[in-house]
């Protein structure tokens, strides 16, 4: 035996181990990986949005002041009558005292944007919430299942068999990363952008110089809850499909036809990419341009 094609056994082997050790770990113990890492986010989150509220609160209530004393100064110089005067204070003191009321009661709106959307992707594919850590465990089993039909006969025969399937493991296994990563994502962006840190942004609603802040952290929670609803549906589906691979691989001499093994390579890239793409893209084109109008409307009560 050639000193190449022992290394390529060797490698062939250690690939075997690797892939096999983290199957096991996933489907035992119990331990919390990436879940983990989401989890502490969710938890931290709501310590920040404690924190930021009352900071949120003070900041609104100051460019409340400047935005009035501007306002009055604008009235001044236009005399409009009485009447007029009377009409825009009033509206103008209601949308900033509406958007006020937003800040404070933030721990009941906010989440409910977010949570709806989730929701509903939860129902329509019938699972709870998505687990990053249980989706590494199904590519982890997918790739051992194809290390593991790579028998020491086969790759003492023709070690290219065996580096076709080792570069074919390494391609699922990453796949399913890239798309618990993209899950872990969206995840973590919600609880720290929208559901922590977006109340502080909040607190800028009551200028018209700053009210496009308050605006923007709005559309944003609409597009991330487009985004999430739209990422249960694409990794539910692909779930389900890939999940058969599985039992495609043992069932069957899955190198006596190459092209099966690509096939099914292909097809969790194909997973990847859609999930890394489409929820962004497709909540992008639906709710990036959304806006509710905050500064045009505080201009057009001056």
């Amino acid at each position: 035996m050639t000193r190449g094609r022992q290394r390529v056994i060797v490698l062939g082997l250690g690939a075997v181990v690797a892939v096999a050790g983290v199957a096991a770990a996933q489907a035992g113990g119990g331990e919390q990986y990436l879940d983990g890492i989401r989890d502490a986010y969710r938890s931290a989150a709501g310590g920040w949005r404690a924190q930021l509220i009352p900071i949120a609160q003070r900041t609104f209530m100051l460019l409340a002041a400047i935005e009035f004393c501007v306002s009055g100064l604008v009235w001044t110089i236009k005399r409009d009558a009485l009447d007029d005067l009377a009409a825009k204070f009033l509206l103008k003191f209601t949308v900033i005292a509406f958007l006020l009321t937003l800040i404070t009661s933030f721990d009941v709106w906010f989440p409910a944007i977010l949570n709806g959307f989730a929701t509903a992707g939860e129902q329509v594919i019938g699972r709870g919430t998505m687990s990053p850590d249980t989706i590494i465990g199904v590519g982890a089993s997918l790739a051992y299942s194809i290390m593991s039909s790579i028998s020491l006969t086969v790759l003492a025969r023709d070690p290219l068999i065996g580096a076709f399937g080792l570069v074919c493991a390494l391609a699922v296994a990453a796949a399913y990363i890239i798309v618990a990563i993209q899950v872990l994502l969206v995840m973590i962006e919600s609880y720290v952008v929208v559901l922590g840190g977006g109340v502080l942004f909040l607190g800028f609603a009551s200028s018209r110089w700053t009210a496009a802040m308050a605006d923007h952290v709005i559309g944003y929670a609409i597009f991330l809850g487009a985004r999430i609803s739209l990422l249960y549906l694409l990794v539910g589906v692909g779930m389900d499909v890939t999940q058969r691979f599985v039992d495609v691989i043992a069932g069957a001499s899955i190198f006596a036809e190459p092209a099966r093994l690509l096939q099914i390579t292909g097809a969790t890239l194909a997973f990847a990419y859609l999930v890394a793409r489409v929820p962004y893209d497709v909540a992008w084109k639906l709710t990036g341009q959304q806006s509710i109008g905050l500064a045009q409307a505080l201009r057009a009560l001056s």
